[in-house]
């Protein structure tokens, strides 16, 4: 007999299992399986930890797309169907003992294999992956701590899988700095985490803490390392997190940072904004008159919004010509001032010094933020760019020259005409106003014309005039008309383009055009092209106008303006009754025909400046005065600019001003800011100027005095800022730029009823700063400062100064000089309620004996803020600080000092904090919390006795605060 091979032998032992599963049915009770019901034949491996998390193969027939795998009760975890022959997934967690795997298809038949796999030994719960879940972090500081929140995710099999937190687990978010040994944990300050929630998968527990981490002092940037770490055995070991997650160890790359560096200038540039030409200045030796150069600056965050950007410093300098001003220490540099805002940029603005010697000097601007570091500019804009424009050049700095005569740097070459094009012959008629020829033109300057677009620093003029007259030196010719560029020329040259104008008047013309860079000397041109290497000017060579027709006199204004061209603004203006008349009125008017084909002054116009009392109309009143005739300014384009001073009336009241122009004697026309063109209805006599006339004020003092200037507000709540403004005169002190030498100056605030010209210990008071001269009074300071009372109620504020360190002397809102100091004259602030943070809270204790040790020293504070507090862990954007100092200092304003508080739990909606009072603080000083959300104001909480609710939300007392007590 035969005996069975060992092939025949396997095939039977896989069929028995799908043997008993046929004759034994559905041991579950639920569907019979169909006929195409999966089979399984074999589980490898046969049995496992009851931890789960096993790897496992199921081998047999009928496995389809979607099918999910059983170990006994339990479904396998992330199951893939391989094939109709084979399936894989996960063991979960289980007991001890034998389980049958089951293969259950989308559409319910199932196989299964009884008793297939066996559950072993007892569960042991493991950190199997420990991340954190932030990425890296930029933030700017100008030296208050940064809150980061740090959240981690932490997976430990049988524990944290499904909803809620998992038992037993703790978390605890750590920072150090960045050039610690940053694998070591005991390098790291490590703070408790709070349980956030469930993950996506909810197979693991989300962690969340926030750390106040410090910027750098007196350094640029500070780099900080943060993490988390898990336990499940009440912090007998840990498991540290990293980026990608423990499970394939943890490495310093993936470790998050954050990185912490103090504001900063993003660009800067020498000139006025959109102008990438050189910066020229030119004096000679004597001349005292300075020359006003701008810069520009970005920085973000800082410059964005109106006014000047916060912290920003910027000076204009000048040094020697092959100096470096990044590292040369022979460059001058002079503050510069705020001008205005262009887009996302300030605009500043300073005299350049003259060095009075001659010589040539190069020019930059410098910009820095906050004591940081210095950003030198130059003509076409710096940033942080390695390559191109927007780098740093020494080539791009502007020039200052100091001699008997300007240089003066001279455009090459140039033509009339389009290139190798004769000029074309142009024929008008003296009425005609459409079809006019436009006439081109070449020019060539190295290093300007060569460049993309308009040669920077370029300017040309189309003009015309009578035959035989040399458009080089004859007044008869007129060139108003501006050339524009049009486009660039063989690389090197540019071609620029005008409209040539009607002279409306028979005759027979020339016209030319001419060039000149950064005011230059002017090189006219002719059609074959002119320069300094043989091409010589030619008269022969002009383009020839021809105007024929009808001889026309004009008799109609088309059109004027009051006020300064783009500025449509009436201006408000003022005088005292003793005031000589100063304030000189600029208008524009346009002639067609005239204004815009004549150089200089047209006879036939004639321009006057009227005033009179509001509500009265200027073309029809009798009380308008209209006896100032202006005088002729200059060309501006086709227009014409007049100006005249504006007469004082010499008695109070309230006027307006406007112009109005004729031409050969025809109608008025009369013009507001906006300009008028459609004769008496264009005209809005609500867009004339205004004139307040007031009486004289008296004569300048000469005695010393001291004024508080401005206060911002009357009513705040409790932690805003408000922004207080005085002024000292000290005669032969405070004369001249710059704060008067040892003048110092204090802004206080105290109780309403108090005067703090003699009760000067019951205000609390705040150095003030030196910010600029005085406008308006000669020889005069102005100092300011911002405070935050925090203490509720009817306060004031006061000012003082001293220039010997003792003896003060008080200002109050009318001044030193007028009655000297009163109490109704103190700033009355009405400080309400905080009203950004919904309510905060000193919570406990209220008192803390001095030699208290340990917990003992710890205090709590709590707030609420709707949306950020509510829920669980801490409320995003908070910071929380302990402050100590004398209850009679407002702590809002100075005199306390302040640590940072850590996140102590929540307490229904409220966040709790605590922080430890120092040792050595003595007895009699008084403790309280301070909280901000977001850098806004801070919420001052103190306590209320009896039960009461306390807080904020009721006011803020020195009387409420903690105590340290013997």
């Amino acid at each position: 007999m035969m005996s069975m091979s060992s092939r025949c032998l396997r095939a039977l032992v896989l069929v028995l299992p799908l043997l008993v599963v046929a004759c034994d049915g559905d041991s579950d009770g639920g569907p019979a399986p169909s006929d195409n019901a999966p089979v399984v034949r074999e589980v490898q491996p046969s049995g496992g930890p009851v931890s789960g998390h096993t790897l496992i193969n199921v081998y047999g027939a009928g496995f389809k797309e979607g099918a999910k795998l059983y170990f006994g009760q339990q479904e396998a975890l992330r199951v893939v169907v391989v094939n109709t022959h084979r399936i894989y997934g996960y063991t979960p967690t289980a007991t001890s003992g034998l389980v049958d795997v089951r293969v259950v298809n989308p559409d319910s038949a199932h196989g299964t294999l009884v008793g297939g796999f066996t559950f072993e030994g007892a569960p042991v719960a493991t950190i199997e992956q420990a991340e954190v879940l932030n990425g890296n972090v930029d933030a700017v500081s100008n030296g208050q701590p940064v809150g980061t929140t740090v959240r981690g995710a932490v997976t430990v099999a049988g524990i944290t899988r499904g909803t809620g937190q998992g038992g037993g687990t703790r978390a605890q978010v750590g920072f150090a700095l960045a050039d610690a040994e940053l694998l070591n944990p005991d390098s790291y300050t490590w703070e408790e985490a709070s349980y956030e929630g469930d993950s996506g998968s909810r197979e693991a527990d989300i962690y969340q803490g926030t750390v106040l981490l410090q910027p750098t002092i007196g350094g640029e940037r500070r780099e900080w390392v943060v993490t988390m770490r898990f336990s499940i055995d009440n912090g007998a070991t840990w498991v540290m997190a990293d980026g990608d997650g423990s499970a394939n160890g943890v490495s310093e790359d993936m470790l998050r940072r954050v990185f912490i560096s103090r504001p900063r200038v993003d660009y800067c540039k020498l000139g006025p904004d959109n102008n990438l030409g050189p910066v020229n200045v030119f004096y000679r030796p004597g001349d005292i008159t300075r020359v006003k150069v701008a810069g520009q600056v970005y920085a973000a965050g800082v410059t964005q919004g109106g006014g000047a950007g916060s912290g920003l410093v910027a000076q204009l300098g000048y040094g020697p010509a092959d100096s470096d001003p990044r590292s040369d220490s022979g460059w001058t540099w002079v503050n510069a001032t705020y001008k205005t805002d262009h887009g996302n940029n300030d605009e500043w603005e300073a005299d350049l010094p003259n060095p009075g010697t001659v010589g040539t000097w190069r020019v930059a601007y410098r910009f820095s933020i906050s004591e940081n570091v210095w950003r030198f500019c130059d003509a076409d804009g710096v940033n942080d760019s390695d390559e191109g424009n927007l780098t740093f050049s020494l080539s791009k700095l502007g020039t200052l020259t100091v001699g008997d005569e300007a240089p003066k740097p001279a455009v090459t070459w140039c033509k009339i005409g389009l290139d190798r094009t004769a000029p074309e012959a142009i024929n008008y008629t003296t009425t005609q106003t459409s079809g006019l020829k436009t006439v081109y033109a070449q020019v060539n300057l190295p290093g300007v014309t060569d460049r993309e677009g308009a040669g920077p620093g370029l300017a040309g003029q189309l003009g015309w005039g009578p035959v035989g007259e040399d458009p080089r030196t004859s007044s008869r010719w007129n060139w108003s008309t501006q050339l524009t560029f049009d486009q660039d020329n063989f690389e090197v040259n540019d071609q620029w383009k005008g409209t040539l104008p009607n002279p409306a008047i028979n005759g027979e013309y020339r016209y030319a055009v001419r060039f000149n860079h950064d005011g230059g000397p002017i090189r006219v041109c002719d059609g074959n092209g002119v320069d300094d290497g043989g091409q010589n000017f030619e008269m022969d060579q002009l383009g020839t106008l021809n105007v024929t027709g009808q001889p026309v006199i004009p008799r109609v204004i088309g059109y004027c303006k009051l006020g300064p061209n783009e500025n449509n603004t009436p201006q408000s203006l003022a005088y005292t009754t003793g005031d000589a008349a100063s304030h000189v009125i600029i208008a524009s008017v346009n002639v067609a025909g005239l204004t815009n084909t004549t150089t200089g002054e047209v006879a036939a116009i004639v321009g006057q400046l009227g005033w009179g009392p509001a509500g009265e109309a200027p073309a029809t009143s009798d009380e308008w005065d209209w006896t100032t005739t202006a005088q002729f300014k200059g060309d501006f384009w086709d227009n014409d600019e007049y100006e005249a001073t504006l007469p004082n009336p010499g008695v109070v009241g309230s006027y307006r001003f406007a112009y109005r122009f004729q031409v050969n004697g025809g109608e008025f026309l009369y013009c507001d800011a906006d300009g008028n063109s459609s004769g008496p209805d264009g005209f809005n006599a609500d867009l004339t100027g205004s004139l307040a006339v007031s009486e004289a004020p008296d004569p300048e003092p000469t005695d010393s005095y001291c004024r508080l200037q401005s206060v911002s507000d009357t009513t705040v709540g409790s932690g805003d800022i408000v922004t207080v403004v005085g002024r000292v005169h000290i005669p032969s002190v405070t004369a001249g730029e710059g704060s008067g030498a040892n003048v110092q100056v204090q802004v206080g605030v105290g109780a309403a009823d108090t005067n703090a010209s003699t009760q000067a210990d019951a205000f609390t008071w705040k150095a003030a700063e030196y910010t600029s001269e005085a406008a308006g009074e000669a020889d005069t300071d102005e100092f300011s400062t911002t405070v935050t009372p925090a203490y509720t109620g009817d306060r004031a504020v006061s000012l003082r100064y001293t220039t010997d360190g003792t003896t003060w002397t008080y200002c109050d809102k009318d001044g030193s000089n007028v009655g000297g100091y009163t109490l109704g004259q103190q700033h009355a602030l009405t400080v309400g309620n905080h009203a950004e943070i919904e309510y905060c809270k000193l919570q406990h204790p209220f008192e803390i004996a001095v030699d208290a040790i340990d917990g003992a020293r710890t205090v709590y504070g709590r707030l609420y803020h709707g949306g950020v507090t509510p829920g669980g862990g801490q409320g995003a954007g908070v910071v929380a600080e302990l402050g100590y100092g004398p209850a009679s200092s407002d702590p809002g304003i100075s005199g306390w000092t302040w640590v940072a508080a850590s996140y102590n739990g929540d307490s229904g909606g409220d966040d709790e904090y605590a922080a430890n009072l120092p040792e050595g603080v003595p007895v009699g000083t008084s403790y309280t919390y301070r909280y901000s959300y977001n850098g806004g104001p801070y919420c001052f909480g103190d306590w209320q006795p009896g039960g009461e609710p306390g807080g904020s939300a009721n006011g803020v007392s020195p009387n409420t605060l903690g105590t340290v007590i013997p």
